[in-house]
């Protein structure tokens, strides 16, 4: 793609987040309000409850936002440079205010133009020190590691 159709695709992203953004939540966990369920936080370390607060979660506070969970190049379907659908929706769920921010840069789902596409949708600094975090999380849960 050229970058004026990733500037393209990333402003329709933009849109999205910002939609997802303006559903808010007083717990973290899932869509239907109880604990995630999710392929990263698999038995046995799923979550009892809802969380009631980031710092619950995370040593952060952090608004509580609707999340897509798992928004990377391969759940996102674009024909030309219009998006026509997000898919694979398992891990959404209500997730402090940077957690989409943190997964969209998970160094796996960095593909060509991915990069271009997040600078232009999260201007400003990068959260790295987020986004290690959260990667680090994932790792340690999904693939039963220990850093």
């Amino acid at each position: 793609m050229t970058p004026v159709e990733l500037d393209h695709v990333a402003d329709q992203l933009a849109t999205v987040l910002a939609e997802m953004r303006s559903h808010k939540s007083r717990t973290l966990g899932s869509v239907s309000g109880g604990p995630y369920n999710n392929k990263f936080m698999p038995y046995p370390w799923t979550p009892k409850r809802a969380f009631e607060s980031v710092g619950d979660s995370l040593p952060r506070n952090a608004p509580i936002t609707l999340t897509h969970g798992d928004l990377l190049p391969c759940n996102i379907i674009v024909q030309d440079s219009e998006i026509t659908g997000i898919i694979d929706w398992e891990t959404a769920g209500f997730y402090p205010g940077f957690w989409e921010n943190c997964r969209m840069y998970y160094p796996p789902a960095m593909t060509p133009g991915w990069d271009h596409i997040l600078k232009h949708v999260f201007p400003g600094p990068r959260l790295q020190k987020e986004i290690n975090t959260v990667s680090n999380i994932i790792n340690m849960v999904h693939y039963n590691r220990v850093f």
